[in-house]
């Protein structure tokens, strides 16, 4: 019993640590970490960045989803049923908008205003694929993360294979946390990751 305990709150630590919202932030800090010529900004600057992502693409969408829960237009705080997976995610998929409309009037560099388009891009797949068909949005996300590292591995002819490969491990983490907690089969968290690739991927060539 105190095995299964463990395990459920060592699966929960993980869905939190490595919550969707983060990833984009995540990006930005490999891109900053992975030899691209963004590289070189000063680190005040960078911290500005990291600053301005941080708080637009995870600080302000996890914190109306309390606003949401508070005025009762979502009666659960994990979002379980699909009605309550829409709304937030329509929430945050406004927030992004926003974000990348404030972003642009502050010129932030074109592939850093990318790296908020293949977001709103997955997240709003994401949601039409909700209406049909429960999906992992964490595993989505890790997916997205890794189509970036692949997308500027090769288009900058950078070595990001140690990044690759640490994303795979921990959404192999992620996504055994949510089999494990039931939340998901097979099918939605590969299916999650897999569109989370190919969207960013292919938002990172087109944009």
């Amino acid at each position: 019993m105190q095995k299964n305990k463990a395990l459920i709150i060592s699966a929960q630590i993980t869905e939190y640590v490595f919550h969707p919202l983060l990833m984009t932030s995540i990006a930005v800090v490999v891109l900053f970490n992975s030899g691209h010529y963004l590289s070189v900004v000063n680190s005040d600057l960078r911290n500005v960045i990291y600053s301005i992502f941080f708080i637009l693409t995870f600080a302000l969408p996890a914190l109306f989803i309390p606003i949401l829960y508070y005025f009762r237009i979502i009666t659960n705080l994990k979002s379980n049923t699909k009605k309550e997976k829409l709304i937030p995610m329509g929430a945050v998929l406004i927030i992004y908008a926003l974000a990348y409309y404030f972003m642009q009037k502050v010129n932030m560099p074109p592939i850093l205003l990318n790296i908020i388009i293949s977001s709103i891009v997955v997240v709003a797949l994401c949601t039409v694929v909700t209406l049909f068909w429960s999906i992992s949005i964490h595993l989505a996300a890790l997916g997205g993360v890794f189509g970036f590292v692949m997308f500027i591995g090769i288009n900058s002819k950078l070595d990001l294979l140690f990044i690759g490969l640490l994303i795979i491990v921990v959404s192999g983490l992620v996504a055994s946390s949510q089999l494990f907690l039931q939340k998901h089969n097979p099918m939605q968290v590969y299916g999650g990751f897999l569109i989370g690739f190919i969207c960013v991927y292919l938002s990172m060539m087109f944009f």
